[in-house]
């Protein structure tokens, strides 16, 4: 498996191709599409060179994708791990709660989780957010489904591992996660209810509810755990 057109212009947008070496918000010399190996000052790359060593690169995290999952993927989820996997490392997503929570086949708990690695340094940044966002809609959309393509500032190179579910800063994690999931999705629906006259005006309000629901019950479950000490 490859990771398709779709899953290289998610990657792409985000990664924000830029020719010379710059500094990205972790402070790693990066260039091109997020390439950092032995990327120094002053290096500077075509678009050729460009698009050359990522079909060359991203075969590694392709591979390690397929490994840590069995093959077990549709084309979908495999774009957005690969994606994942990019921008935090392959270490990173093997060990992820993301990887996990697919491997036992809870699907919606793997698209949650992509929401925990938003931090550099300790701070949640904005592009990370939306980019994980963008990479969970991605994972849970059909595979004959759509996912418009996403804007972004260039993304750091370095993300911090997610805290352990002991800390209940999770909870707030977790809703971060689970809202701007919703909102991603919800806006694909949205595009489809402008295109498809007999969806008439109760689905947006509808998926407002379910998403509410679903986020009141993340913390609602993670205060009982917490109340039974599992937390």
């Amino acid at each position: 498996m490859r990771t398709s057109q779709r899953g290289i212009a998610l990657l792409k947008e985000f990664e924000s191709r830029r020719l010379v070496a710059y500094k990205c918000p972790a402070g790693v010399w990066t260039i091109g599409d997020g390439f950092t190996k032995n990327v120094k000052q002053g290096d500077v790359m075509t678009d050729a060179q460009c698009d050359d060593r990522l079909r060359r690169e991203i075969r590694e995290y392709e591979m390690a994708v397929l490994a840590s999952t069995d093959a077990n993927v549709t084309q979908n989820e495999f774009d957005a791990l690969v994606c994942l996997a990019w921008n935090i490392g392959i270490t990173g997503m093997r060990g992820s709660s993301v990887i996990k929570a697919h491997c036992r086949g809870d699907k919606v708990a793997a698209a949650r989780a992509f929401g925990l690695w938003n931090k550099v340094k300790g701070r949640v940044l904005t592009g990370l957010t939306r980019r994980r966002a963008a990479e969970a809609a991605l994972y849970l959309t059909p595979v004959e489904g759509s996912l418009d393509e996403v804007l972004e500032l260039p993304m750091p190179q370095l993300v911090d591992e997610p805290k352990p579910l002991t800390s209940s800063t999770t909870v707030v994690a977790g809703g971060t996660a689970a809202i701007a999931t919703v909102t991603q999705i919800a806006d694909q629906v949205g595009k489809l209810k402008g295109s498809v006259a007999s969806l008439d005006e109760w689905l947006m309000p509808v998926i407002a509810v379910v998403a509410l629901v679903a986020i009141g019950w993340v913390i609602y479950e993670r205060f009982k755990n917490r109340q039974r000490g599992a937390i």
